[in-house]
């Protein structure tokens, strides 16, 4: 997978929260995290935006 915001390297990582944990695709070159939370609610804002 390929990072939208600098073309770099992504993997997938677990990131631990106090309550629970998840998978998430992080970039090995500009540290960009992305999960389905955050790929939903920057749509949301994206569509916000226009209107």
């Amino acid at each position: 997978m390929k990072c939208p915001k600098c073309k770099g390297r992504m993997f997938n990582e677990k990131f631990y929260d106090y309550v629970r944990s998840f998978d998430a695709w992080k970039c090995t070159c500009c540290g960009e995290v992305l999960d389905p939370t955050i790929l939903t609610n920057r749509a949301r804002s994206h569509n916000h935006f226009l209107g």
